[in-house]
């Protein structure tokens, strides 16, 4: 697992080299960082309990955050994009501004809302989050990742009182853990030739799930 991501890692250097990205990362994440990110969560209403995954630790133990951009060309005109991989501080901001639901958040139907199954770990720029569903751990104790945009109507939001998704197409997880997400992010970012899917970063909608990347009604 830990060699996936410093393979992934190798592949962002590299294009750092040769200036396709700009990257910046920390040096390891010390144990307290990594406890931070487990017991600091404070949503509105209830609480969280998760485990840092396994894939998510291998990379920890390289760097306790880490920001990739690039300048993609969109019709001409040079766009940046970017994915932010949170420090614990970080993390526990990102998840409390943009991914946590207040209490009493509904539709108007009297059915309460809760994003509490969400921890934010990586920024995709434009208040848009990648986010672990931390009641969701597989075998291998690892989470599915979902992309989650405060303005996307058909959110990833579930009911408060049963669990249930608000909208069960939107249970699809985008990323079966942190490693596939990671490896996906560093070879779109280091293509020669970047997937039509980028520019849907930061926009509401943008969904991966089986059809490989949808983002802005553009299939990738």
């Amino acid at each position: 697992m830990t060699k996936e991501i410093r393979a992934a890692l190798a592949a962002l250097r590299q294009a750092e080299s040769a200036g396709v990205v700009e990257l910046s990362a920390t040096g390891p994440a010390p144990a307290s960082a990594i406890s931070a990110r487990e017991s600091g969560l404070e949503p509105y209403f209830g609480t969280v309990t998760w485990t840092v995954p396994p894939s998510y630790r291998a990379f920890l133990t390289l760097h306790n955050g880490l920001r990739c951009g690039r300048t993609v060309d969109v019709n001409g005109t040079g766009v940046d994009y970017e994915f932010d991989i949170a420090d614990e501080v970080a993390l526990v901001e990102l998840t409390a501004d943009l991914v946590h639901l207040p209490g009493h958040v509904s539709r108007g139907d009297g059915r309460y809302l809760s994003t509490n199954h969400l921890v934010g770990f990586a920024g995709a720029g434009y208040e848009a989050v990648w986010c672990f569903d931390v009641t969701q751990p597989g075998g291998d104790g690892e989470y599915p990742v979902y992309y989650d945009h405060q303005d996307d109507y058909e959110g990833r939001a579930r009911y408060a009182g049963s669990g249930e998704w608000e909208f069960p197409e939107s249970a699809t997880p985008d990323f079966p853990s942190f490693a596939a997400w990671f490896t996906t992010m560093a070879g779109a970012f280091a293509a020669a030739e970047p997937p039509v899917w980028i520019p849907g970063l930061g926009s509401p909608g943008l969904r991966f799930g089986e059809r490989g990347g949808t983002a802005a009604g553009a299939d990738g």
